[in-house]
């Protein structure tokens, strides 16, 4: 796309004007415009980071090979803290996100096991008593959803949405297929429900019929889309969301995903990421206790 120079300079002014009164992101003009709009000098602010000055993940103490090489040229210390639970797929869709975008935070253990959820400390925090709740500063999220959201409008290195309108699109309805229309069916709680009513064979056949359902329009969804990944050659939301999803439907509800080939190639491929990797429920501070 070629600008000529007094329509630049008119969108250079109208950036300035925007980026400085806080009304509208700055990272939609880098992604659209190119990177030169990202050396205007401008107030700084979290939204501003890009992914050089980032430092990219620690939990507690645990820091993968990858991180530790992106930290030694960093400057830039972050205040993320993300309430977790090393066994929940809606933490670990975040914990996968933070990863790629390469941002440090702060994991604190919430054990939703042993009730952890319940503290009046927690329902401050979220008062549906649910992980994962993100805390940037004075913004509390609980939502995967709307932290990956967040993070997305904030937080501009390694973006988890794509510009072209459609395949963005795409990737929103891949991840609310996954969030809304399968992992709350299969929750703990809604199945800790179902087994005092029905009783426990019950709970596994409703968690598995739901499952399934997800994954037959997630297959049909994708087909025509999906490269190495969703949507192609790069990682989007709609990858975050799903490689969590299909790694518990295989090992907690033993869902067959040969019937599922593109879904399954997709997994493969976000298996091999060392961003995934490190956010596995394993390799979580928690995953001990």
């Amino acid at each position: 796309m070629k600008i000529n120079p007094p329509l630049l300079l008119q969108i250079n002014r109208s950036y300035l004007k925007l980026v400085k009164g806080d009304n509208f992101p700055r990272c939609y003009f880098q992604r659209w415009f190119g990177a030169d709009f990202s050396h205007t000098e401008t107030p700084t602010t979290k939204s501003n980071i890009d992914a050089s000055s980032a430092v990219p993940i620690s939990s507690s103490s645990m820091e993968s090979n990858y991180s530790q090489k992106m930290a030694a040229d960093s400057t830039w210390v972050s205040k993320i803290i993300l309430y977790s639970f090393c066994q929940s797929s809606c933490s670990w869709r975040i914990r996968f996100a933070l990863n790629l975008k390469g941002l440090s935070y702060e994991y604190r253990a919430v054990n939703i096991d042993k009730g952890e959820q319940f503290t009046s400390e927690f329902e401050k925090l979220n008062p549906l008593h649910y992980v994962p709740v993100l805390v940037d500063g004075d913004v509390v999220i609980s939502d995967s959803y709307a932290i990956l959201l967040y993070l997305e409008e904030n937080y501009c290195q390694r973006p988890l949405l794509p510009v072209e309108p459609q395949l963005r699109a795409l990737n929103l309805q891949a991840a609310s297929i996954v969030s809304s229309s399968m992992q709350p069916l299969h929750m703990l709680s809604v199945l800790r429900y179902m087994e005092e009513r029905v009783g426990p064979e019950e709970k596994q056949s409703w968690a598995k019929f739901h499952i399934q359902k997800g994954f037959s329009a997630l297959e049909k969804l994708l087909t025509g889309s999906a490269g190495k990944y969703a949507t192609g050659k790069e990682v989007y939301m709609a990858d975050v969301f799903l490689a969590p999803q299909i790694a518990v439907a295989t090992k907690r509800f033993n869902i067959d995903m040969s019937q599922f080939p593109t879904l399954s190639r997709i997994y493969d491929s976000c298996k091999a990421l060392p961003e995934f990797q490190a956010s596995s429920p394993e390799r979580q501070p928690d995953a001990a206790l």
